[in-house]
């Protein structure tokens, strides 16, 4: 079956590919594995093993988002994505192919920071799922004053977080997905680096506000946190969500640094 995730509304972004390629991996045990219209990201889709079809056309999955949100994402968004594609393989863990120069790569940049980091990733393209940026500032700095290794990566000129411990920027996804295998924890919004980390298997926290957690139900390794403090946490884009919320999610606000950092201190110490 050939899907078409390049010119679709929704399930378009790198986070999207990345669950996507669960289908993709479980597809191949059946007879009609899942095929991809996408001419971005060729890195990623080669990491993730997705076969790939520069020719327009195939199943665009728009409708299977207007019914999770009708539904206001009661079910694990890959049910409804697998009940629209009428797909009855299993999701199955995408086995990554990483190379052996990111491979040497990672594991000398994880030895640099004295063990095993916590790697934060702090930008979100949709300003309602992002944490605030002194949040995250906030938290690098706790845990480094906590003697835990630390490293924020984010791409483009971002200075906002400039003013932190130990930064990387721009780095190749590949490297991306190497260093994390490297890591102690990850934590990121509800975003692509989230989704990542727990493919790669990292243990991983993402931070909700408006999405709720069935986004990552296929991934028992990422835990999500959400702010109690206010009703409509998990709103998942539907009332009482308004035109404010667009420039920022006020559950995520709530959603304070101290909190988020007792949360990683009780997750490293169930690893040790």
């Amino acid at each position: 079956m050939k899907i078409d995730i390049e010119t679709v509304r929704y399930y378009s972004g790198l986070g999207d590919l990345v669950m996507l390629a669960w289908l993709a991996e479980g597809s191949k045990t059946g007879s009609d594995p899942l095929v991809f219209h996408r001419k971005r990201d060729p890195g990623l889709t080669e990491l993730l093993g997705m076969q790939t079809d520069l020719e327009p056309g195939g199943v665009s999955m728009d409708a299977a988002f207007d019914i999770e949100v009708v539904d206001h994402g009661r079910k694990p968004r890959l049910d409804y994505i697998r009940q629209f594609l009428g797909i009855k393989t299993p999701l199955v863990r995408p086995a990554l192919r990483i190379s052996p120069e990111d491979e040497a790569w990672a594991r000398q940049t994880a030895a640099e920071l004295d063990g095993p980091p916590v790697i934060l990733f702090p930008q979100c393209v949709w300003k309602p799922r992002e944490w605030p940026a002194s949040h995250w500032v906030d938290l690098a700095w706790k845990l480094k004053g906590g003697g835990i290794p630390v490293l924020l990566m984010y791409q483009g000129d971002d200075t906002r977080f400039r003013n932190t411990p130990l930064y990387h920027w721009n780095v190749p996804i590949p490297r991306i997905a190497a260093l994390m295998k490297h890591a102690s924890l990850v934590v990121g919004n509800d975003s692509f680096p989230a989704h990542l980390a727990g493919t790669v298997g990292t243990p991983t926290i993402a931070l909700m506000g408006p999405t709720k957690a069935t986004v990552f139900a296929h991934m028992p390794g990422v835990e999500c946190l959400a702010s109690g403090r206010i009703d409509c946490t998990g709103c998942h884009f539907q009332a009482p969500f308004r035109a404010a919320c667009d420039q920022g999610c006020q559950s995520l606000f709530r959603l304070f640094p101290e909190e988020v950092f007792a949360r990683i201190m009780v997750r490293l110490r169930t690893r040790r």
